[in-house]
């Protein structure tokens, strides 16, 4: 599901105006690239985590050229879901 139909379907199920569903998109965005910034975690209950976490630097291998390369250290999201997620997606709805 790309963007646009996030939106759409956001809009449709809450009756809110597609420009203010926008806004509040780029809002949770940036509040989670903050977050990540400061190391903090996002818990959505019933939906799961997203956390923070730092890669190493590490040394890699070009494909086609063979040559090494030190990757820098840098920040990524990590996304955990929670029970009642999991169990939604394999079929298994808890009450």
């Amino acid at each position: 599901m790309d963007n646009r139909t996030l939106i759409d379907n956001i809009s449709g199920q809450t009756g809110i105006g597609r420009d203010k569903v926008q806004d509040m998109l780029a809002c949770f965005y940036g509040i989670a690239a903050e977050c990540c910034v400061a190391m903090d975690t996002i818990v959505i209950p019933g939906f799961g985590q997203f956390e923070p976490k730092k890669r190493k630097e590490r040394l890699a291998v070009h494909p086609s050229t063979g040559r090494r390369l030190l990757v820098p250290p840098k920040l990524v999201m990590g996304f955990r879901p929670s029970a009642l997620m999991k169990s939604t997606i394999s079929g298994q709805e808890q009450s």
